[in-house]
């Protein structure tokens, strides 16, 4: 009888033992947990409510803000000392998987419009990388400048498992730049929002940074055709921020364990927290609207998985809008290449 006994909490002991091993480590929960669990909606509530106070420069023209990017970039240009730095920028796209998309060819359309965007940029000296499970067919992807990643693992089943699945793929990313050799800077970018023609002219002739934070962003509403300016444009788009990587602070591999002992943890966690993440950093705030954050074409994530309202409108956010026509992609460059 006490042999039984003795056998009975040894094997308890064993799974005991077998269940403490497989627990994910504090490192590893820390991140899943702020991936999964940041409470987009109430910031949303907030950053909305701030806005609605707030209304610093109302009344500038979207193009008199984007013509001032062209006059300090070549007002920089008659100093001899501005010079582009070798540094070079790499782009860094997660694609969601045709399965889980609800329309494929929007979802195709608008990565070719991203792409596009980039490759028009005035100076050449980026990379494209770009990782997802089925390769799509357009012609951007076959660019000198872009590299394509074909991931493996499994789909995500759930409206819940994007952000998982978004993120995995950025550790995929992140991995294969390290294995070749990549050191500069580094902007992870959604999938169908808009670059600036010179934005990466004018990453590559500022001070070099540990971080630059878009402070202001263009919003465009593609079904109402309308484009209007966003304040604390980082709070709401996650392509907003560029960081500097050496090569050793990117991942050996896409274990999570891996990405939290780099900084590569930033371009992970979720971006509206990414000021705090670089506290006591040497970041650089921008005013300019270098990227335009899509909405309503009809395969956003965001308000998909209801982080964003449906009803989300310039009248909202207290501004004038501008309607988006064909001498607002004089800066974004996304009809041709």
């Amino acid at each position: 009888m006490k042999r039984g006994i003795t056998l009975k909490k040894k094997f308890k002991q064993k799974r005991k033992k077998i269940k403490r091993t497989k627990r994910p480590s504090k490192i590893a929960k820390t991140i899943n947990e702020s991936v999964k669990h940041h409470n987009y909606k109430a910031l949303m509530a907030e950053y909305l409510e701030e806005d609605l106070s707030k209304t610093s420069d109302t009344f500038t023209s979207l193009i008199e803000r984007l013509d001032r990017v062209d006059d300090y970039i070549e007002g920089n240009k008659a100093y001899e000392s501005t010079k582009p730095n070798e540094l070079e920028v790499a782009f860094g796209i997660s694609l969601k998987s045709k399965k889980v998309s609800r329309n494929w060819t929007t979802v195709q359309n608008n990565l070719s419009r991203t792409l596009r965007s980039i490759l028009n940029n005035t100076d050449q000296n980026f990379r494209i990388i770009i990782a997802g499970h089925e390769k799509p067919n357009i012609e951007e992807i076959n660019h000198e400048r872009v590299t394509w990643l074909s991931v493996s693992f499994s789909r995500p089943k759930y409206i819940s498992q994007y952000s998982i699945d978004k993120f995995r793929k950025r550790r995929v990313i992140g991995a294969y730049l390290r294995k070749t050799g990549f050191a500069g800077y580094f902007m992870p970018l959604d999938a169908d929002d808009w670059i600036h023609y010179r934005f990466v002219e004018y990453i590559r002739t500022a001070p070099i940074s540990t971080a630059f934070i878009l402070n202001k962003g263009c919003m465009a509403n593609l079904k109402n055709n309308q484009i209007w300016v966003k304040d604390r444009f980082f709070i709401g788009c996650g392509s907003s921020a560029v960081f500097y990587f050496s090569n050793k602070d990117f991942p050996r591999s896409l274990r999570i364990k891996d990405v939290a002992k780099t900084k590569f943890k930033w371009a992970i966690w979720p971006h509206h927290k990414v000021t705090l993440f670089l506290k006591n950093k040497n970041y650089r705030m921008v005013d300019f609207p270098f990227v335009t954050w899509v909405l309503f074409h009809g395969d956003n994530n965001s308000i998909i998985k209801r982080k964003l309202s449906s009803k989300v409108s310039p009248k909202i956010f207290n501004v004038i809008p501008e309607n988006l026509e064909d001498r607002f992609y004089k800066y974004f460059k996304i009809k041709n290449f």
